[in-house]
Order: structure tokens, then sequence, then C-alpha cells
């Protein structure tokens, strides 16, 4: 384990308060709705009391049934960000792509239009692992395979065990980018995202475009696929 300190970014669907603020006629109801919706979801663990909802919600809901890249189906679930934006980008262009393609009875959507929030926090640990270390050299393209995530959710376990905090690991998705794991909300050094920026996304069938007004970010589909599709262990 080494320390590790830096920021991370992660992409979300962009929430507004209009959600419930539309079916309701004045603020007292909406705070009664709001209180309500809280109380249906799962208990906030302890380690995040005082989070934002955006650090605290990957550790709050229980994982897919197919876990995720350093967790198992039956592991606490794991909040994971990236090292720059574009990576962050990039990785939320693949689970949109697999999103359209999933509905079955109507086919796959032709495109998705809409808005995204991409935030930072910062993270500071002495218990990081670094999966770029060469120590990890042999073993990296199994710990970061697009279709697979069965050694990785072994060494997720075995991190968990050795009291790992945050794992950063080559992203799966994009050549040079980096991604970040962190199993503890204590590496949080902010209770609440540092930065928050709104882009718009516009998604089809080829491409993933997201931007703002000084910038832009494009992916095309084919560059995420093997063999033709976009390869997910879930799938």
């Amino acid at each position: 384990m080494k320390p590790f300190s830096g920021s991370i970014w992660r992409v979300v669907e962009t929430q507004e308060i209009a959600a419930t603020r539309s079916i309701t006629s004045s603020a007292a109801e909406q705070s009664r709705l709001e209180s309500l919706l809280e109380s249906s979801k799962p208990k906030l663990p302890i380690d995040c009391q005082g989070l934002d909802y955006l650090l605290a919600s990957p550790f709050r809901y229980p994982p897919l049934d197919y876990g995720s890249r350093f967790g198992t189906a039956s592991q606490r679930g794991v909040f994971y960000g990236s090292r720059d934006r574009r990576t962050a980008f990039a990785e939320s262009a693949v689970y949109l792509w697999l999103f359209r393609a999933g509905p079955i009875t109507t086919g796959p959507l032709e495109q998705i239009r809409g808005e995204r929030t991409l935030f930072s926090v910062r993270v500071e640990s002495a218990k990081a692992l670094d999966l770029g270390d060469e120590l990890f050299a042999p073993s990296r393209p199994a710990l970061v395979d697009p279709a697979s995530w069965a050694r990785s959710q072994q060494l997720g376990t075995a991190a968990r065990a050795a009291d790992v905090e945050v794992i950063l690991y080559p992203s799966a998705r994009i050549v040079e980018g980096s991604n970040a794991a962190l199993f503890a909300p204590a590496a949080f050094a902010d209770r609440r995202p540092r930065c928050m920026e709104h882009w718009q996304m516009h998604l089809n069938g080829e491409r993933c475009w997201f931007g703002q007004r000084s910038a832009a970010y494009e992916f095309r589909r084919l560059d995420f696929e093997r063999d033709g599709d976009i390869p997910h262990p879930g799938l």
C-alpha cells in the first residue's frame, strides 16, 4: 500500500428539485414527500453520516446482481470514479450504449439526449493500491479485462481484508485513462463535491457527445467494441 492524494471525477444523471416539486403544491408538501422518499431508502451507513448523497449513495445501496469490478454481489458497494474528465465521460458513454441496447420488446433506442452532472471530489488515503505499479504488470490484463471481473473481484476481496481504502487502476475502456475505486468513505477528503459541472449529452448508435459552452468530448462506439459488441461482465 502507498499514500494517495488527488481528485477523482464521476458522471451522474442531473438531479433536479423539480422532480418532486412538479407533483406538489407547496413547500410543506414537497418536504413531506421527500421525507417519505428518504424513509423508503436503505439506512444510511454510520460512516456515511454527513456526506453529500452523491458521495454516500454507492455505499448506501446494494450492488447489482453481478457485482462490480472490485466488488461481488454480496459485498458492500464501491464508489467508482476517474482521474480525469475524459476518462469519466468515456466510462459513462459505454454504459449509455449498453443501456441504449437494453430494451428487448421495443428494440434499441434510436438516440438518447439529456443532461449529465460531472463532479469531482478530493480523496486522501494512506492505504491505496496502485495497479499501475510494476508489481501488477503480469496480472494487469486480467485485472482490467472489459469482459470479465473474475480476477479483479478476487483482488477486491483480498484488498478489503487487508484494509485497503482505494484501488487505482487503468481504465478497461480508454487508453491512458485511469480510474479509482473507493472501499471506504473515510478516504474522502471532502464531505461534498468540490466541483460540479453541467453538460449536455447526445448519444446515438455510433457516437456519444458531451458538451458545454467551453469544451466538448466525443467518442465512437466502434472504439469500445470487441467483435461488434461492447463487452461487459454482466451481459
